[in-house]
């Protein structure tokens, strides 16, 4: 919904804290399942397992823009995003990184709570995966984002930009490209709910990050053109997450924000041509959006993240302020219930300085990656 051409097709149509943990959290009933590292005693649950500093779990889905005029961020978020792989494979941590786009729109390309498949056929990569680094870089780069920005620049190459307002390229443009409602937020809310390929493991860490030049729905609500659903909104995601997944989940949540930040970078959006053989009749086309919406994610009074800058000529910086929240987390240790009683933290049988803020322990030094760590507390039932 990038223009006044999305803008119209839409009328005819309604006509990072990413943290790591590999303990188990499955226990939330009053007896202990046989899964689990629990047992009951003194009508308590008590608990004695181990844990690994600095290589636990997180998953990691990006929400990825697929509308036209991403495909140059898409160009040159791959090569970066391979670095922020890299570091995470250096700390040893156990991730799944899977993909979802922002088109819910029902059509050809929609993506509504589902992950897109890798090269290989999975739908999400793993350190196990030898050539993932590849793979990512096949699939954040979306093939039907550069096909429609191909077939809009030869479609107005060959009929004349006046031929965007005619029922004729309102047919061909659904019928070639990917929604332009962009609808980020919502669809990350449906792959929280449906856990799809159950990505989404019950003992890791829950990073989401954002990546669009467009605001949710193109900023459009806040003129009431295209007002927010209720899954629309900000505030609705970590709620889905608390819901759906539970508190301890929810404690550990991070989301990010790539997107256009201020004037500056909006500026370069709408200056943009598309096409392999630019049209510079495309050029202002399909503008972006201030990302609002997602940046309210990193700059409420409880931020969830970090935002970064889809214009910045420096991703892996940006990037690695994002791998720097995921590696100042990576000490925390989330534990099966807040304030846990009898606690005790060994490292080959020493114990080992701690705090406890609610499920969140916190190790008093710093210990490398690979560590093992003897954990044993009581929870009440």
């Amino acid at each position: 919904m990038k223009t006044l051409t999305k803008l119209t097709v839409l009328a005819f149509i309604a006509g990072f804290y990413v943290g790591c943990s590999p303990v188990k959290f499955g226990v939330s009933s009053a007896v202990c399942n046989a899964d689990t590292d629990c047992v009951v005693q003194n009508n308590k649950k008590a608990y004695s397992y181990p844990v690994t500093a600095g290589a636990g779990k997180v998953d990691i889905l990006i929400v990825n823009d697929n509308s036209a005029s991403m495909s140059f961020e898409q160009k040159r978020l791959a090569p970066r995003f391979a670095n922020f792989i890299q570091n995470l494979d250096a700390a040893k941590v156990d991730y799944r990184i899977a993909i979802t786009t922002t088109d819910i729109s029902g059509g050809a390309h929609s993506m509504g709570g589902q992950l897109i498949s890798f090269g290989d056929g999975s739908k999400y990569i793993t350190p196990t995966n030898g050539n993932r680094i590849s793979l990512f870089n096949s699939a954040i780069q979306r093939t039907e984002t550069k096909n429609c920005e191909n077939w809009v620049a030869n479609y107005l190459r060959n009929n004349g930009f006046n031929s965007i307002n005619t029922q004729t390229y309102v047919n061909a443009y659904n019928a070639n490209c990917p929604s332009g409602d962009e609808r980020g937020i919502y669809n990350a809310n449906l792959i929280v709910q449906k856990n799809p390929n159950s990505f989404i493991r019950s003992d890791a860490h829950l990073s989401i990050i954002f990546v669009s030049d467009e605001d949710e729905r193109s900023g459009k609500y806040s003129d009431g053109s295209f007002p927010l659903a209720s899954l629309d909104q900000p505030a609705s995601l970590p709620k889905s997450v608390q819901t759906y997944l539970g508190n301890i989940k929810y404690s550990s949540l991070s989301i990010h924000a790539i997107v256009v930040k201020d004037n500056n970078c909006l500026a370069q959006q709408n200056a943009q041509v598309l096409g392999d053989n630019p049209n510079q009749q495309t050029q202002g086309l399909f503008p972006g959006s201030i990302g609002s919406a997602y940046l309210s994610f990193t700059n409420v009074s409880r931020p969830w993240g970090v935002a970064a800058d889809i214009c910045s000529s420096d991703y892996t910086g940006q990037l690695g302020t994002i791998q720097t929240s995921i590696q100042a987390k990576i000490k925390d240790i989330l534990l099966n219930c807040a304030n846990p009683e009898n606690l005790t933290v060994k490292v080959g049988g020493t114990s080992v300085a701690h705090s406890v803020n609610g499920t969140v322990l916190t190790l008093g030094q710093t210990l490398s990656p690979g560590t093992t760590v003897n954990l044993s507390y009581q929870c009440g039932l």
